[in-house]
Protein backbone atom coordinates (compact mmCIF):
# COMPACT_ATOMS: atom_id res chain seq x y z
CA UNK A 1 0.00 0.00 0.00
CA UNK A 2 1.18 3.51 -0.79
CA UNK A 3 -0.23 7.10 0.38
CA UNK A 4 -0.36 9.83 -1.95
CA UNK A 5 0.06 13.21 -0.15
CA UNK A 6 -2.18 15.84 -1.79
CA UNK A 7 -2.62 19.25 -0.55
CA UNK A 8 -3.77 18.61 2.79
CA UNK A 9 -5.15 15.12 1.78
CA UNK A 10 -3.95 11.65 2.40
CA UNK A 11 -5.08 8.98 0.00
CA UNK A 12 -4.64 5.47 0.79
CA UNK A 13 -3.92 3.11 -2.21
CA UNK A 14 -2.30 0.18 -3.95
CA UNK A 15 0.88 0.38 -4.99
CA UNK A 16 0.87 0.50 -8.79
CA UNK A 17 -2.24 2.89 -8.51
CA UNK A 18 -0.10 5.11 -6.55
CA UNK A 19 2.87 5.06 -9.02
CA UNK A 20 1.11 5.47 -11.88
CA UNK A 21 -0.76 8.55 -10.64
CA UNK A 22 2.85 10.26 -9.90
CA UNK A 23 3.69 9.32 -13.48
CA UNK A 24 0.96 10.44 -14.95
CA UNK A 25 1.13 13.77 -13.05
CA UNK A 26 4.39 14.25 -14.67
CA UNK A 27 3.13 13.41 -17.71
CA UNK A 28 0.52 16.16 -17.81
CA UNK A 29 3.36 18.33 -16.11
CA UNK A 30 5.77 17.97 -19.11
CA UNK A 31 2.94 18.44 -21.46
CA UNK A 32 1.34 21.53 -19.27
CA UNK A 33 -2.07 20.27 -19.44
CA UNK A 34 -4.08 19.22 -16.20
CA UNK A 35 -6.83 16.47 -15.93
CA UNK A 36 -9.32 15.06 -12.75
CA UNK A 37 -8.21 12.05 -12.24
CA UNK A 38 -10.80 9.04 -10.18
CA UNK A 39 -8.10 7.50 -7.14
CA UNK A 40 -9.49 3.97 -6.08
CA UNK A 41 -8.65 4.28 -2.76
CA UNK A 42 -9.18 2.90 0.87
CA UNK A 43 -11.67 5.17 3.60
CA UNK A 44 -10.83 5.32 6.91
CA UNK A 45 -13.19 2.99 7.62
CA UNK A 46 -11.28 0.56 5.69
CA UNK A 47 -13.88 0.47 2.86
CA UNK A 48 -13.35 0.85 -0.62
CA UNK A 49 -13.80 4.21 -2.60
CA UNK A 50 -12.66 6.73 -4.98
CA UNK A 51 -10.58 10.01 -4.49
CA UNK A 52 -11.27 12.75 -6.98
CA UNK A 53 -8.60 15.49 -7.47
CA UNK A 54 -7.10 17.75 -10.05
CA UNK A 55 -3.82 17.07 -11.55
CA UNK A 56 -1.91 19.76 -13.30
CA UNK A 57 1.32 21.12 -13.83
CA UNK A 58 1.74 22.72 -10.18
CA UNK A 59 0.73 19.83 -8.46
CA UNK A 60 2.59 19.00 -5.85
CA UNK A 61 2.17 15.01 -5.41
CA UNK A 62 3.71 13.09 -2.73
CA UNK A 63 4.04 8.62 -2.95
CA UNK A 64 4.82 7.56 0.55
CA UNK A 65 4.95 4.26 1.06
CA UNK A 66 2.16 2.68 3.70
CA UNK A 67 2.16 -0.14 6.25
CA UNK A 68 0.90 -3.39 4.54
CA UNK A 69 -2.45 -4.14 4.63
CA UNK A 70 -5.17 -7.05 3.33
CA UNK A 71 -7.03 -3.73 1.88
CA UNK A 72 -4.60 -3.32 -1.07
CA UNK A 73 -6.57 -4.04 -3.90
CA UNK A 74 -4.70 -3.29 -7.74
CA UNK A 75 -6.94 -1.81 -10.19
CA UNK A 76 -5.44 -3.22 -13.45
CA UNK A 77 -7.59 -1.15 -15.68
CA UNK A 78 -7.49 2.17 -13.90
CA UNK A 79 -3.51 1.66 -14.09
CA UNK A 80 -3.50 0.98 -17.92
CA UNK A 81 -5.64 3.54 -18.63
CA UNK A 82 -3.53 6.45 -16.97
CA UNK A 83 -0.54 5.30 -18.61
CA UNK A 84 -1.88 4.91 -21.84
CA UNK A 85 -3.43 8.78 -21.40
CA UNK A 86 0.17 9.69 -20.41
CA UNK A 87 1.12 8.31 -23.85
CA UNK A 88 -0.99 10.35 -25.84
CA UNK A 89 1.33 13.62 -24.57
CA UNK A 90 4.31 14.93 -26.80
CA UNK A 91 6.83 13.08 -24.81
CA UNK A 92 6.36 9.08 -25.12
CA UNK A 93 7.64 7.94 -21.47
CA UNK A 94 8.02 9.32 -18.07
CA UNK A 95 11.90 10.67 -17.53
CA UNK A 96 12.36 9.25 -14.49
CA UNK A 97 15.76 11.02 -13.74
CA UNK A 98 16.36 9.28 -10.03
CA UNK A 99 16.57 5.77 -12.12
CA UNK A 100 18.20 6.30 -15.77
CA UNK A 101 21.78 5.83 -15.98
CA UNK A 102 22.04 7.69 -19.21
CA UNK A 103 21.79 10.92 -17.13
CA UNK A 104 24.47 10.06 -14.44
CA UNK A 105 28.35 9.18 -15.60
CA UNK A 106 27.80 6.50 -12.82
CA UNK A 107 25.80 3.67 -11.89
CA UNK A 108 22.46 4.73 -10.20
CA UNK A 109 22.38 3.81 -6.66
Amino acid sequence: MKQIQYDRSTILTSDDVADAVIEYAAALAGGNRADTVAIPSVATDGTMTTTKVLIGPSSQLVVEDADEDELEREDAVFVARLRAAALTFEHDEVIHADTRSDLTEGPVA
